[in-house]
């Protein structure tokens, strides 16, 4: 059974994606969004925040640039730390983001401090691994 892109996980779904993820010699995200019908992102973004994929750890050469007519400003190794340091307070991602707009004059919200501190601590997880 294929699946159309946009569907939602269900658990169905999720419990597929995890057993070809165990049952496949190499899994990438890749390869299981083709087989059930979904698109990358979506398996690729799950498998990341379930710990089911390995993630490189960032370049921190990226400069800004333009995507969809507005700028993105990638992660710099001070803005990660402020992050860290913050979830270890307990802050929240909204107070977080908040402090990293002031601090560094770059507009930040809470989904992408979320989203950051997700792929930060797949990076953690792999570095422990190791």
């Amino acid at each position: 059974m294929t699946l159309r892109a946009g569907t939602v996980l269900t658990d169905d779904i999720r419990q597929r994606i995890e057993s070809l993820v165990a049952t496949m010699k190499k899994p990438t995200a890749g390869k299981i969004a083709r087989q059930l019908g979904l698109k990358n992102g979506t398996v690729y973004w799950y498998m990341l925040t379930r710990g089911l994929v390995s993630r490189k750890p960032a370049s921190y050469a990226q400069k800004p640039y333009t995507r969809n007519g507005r700028t993105i400003h990638p992660y710099a190794p001070e803005h990660d730390a402020m992050l860290l340091a913050m979830r270890i307070d307990d802050k929240s991602f909204q107070a977080i983001a908040d402090a990293l707009t002031e601090r560094f004059g770059i507009p930040r919200n809470a989904h992408s401090v979320h989203n950051r501190a997700v792929m930060l601590a797949a990076v953690d997880d792999e570095s422990e691994a190791a």
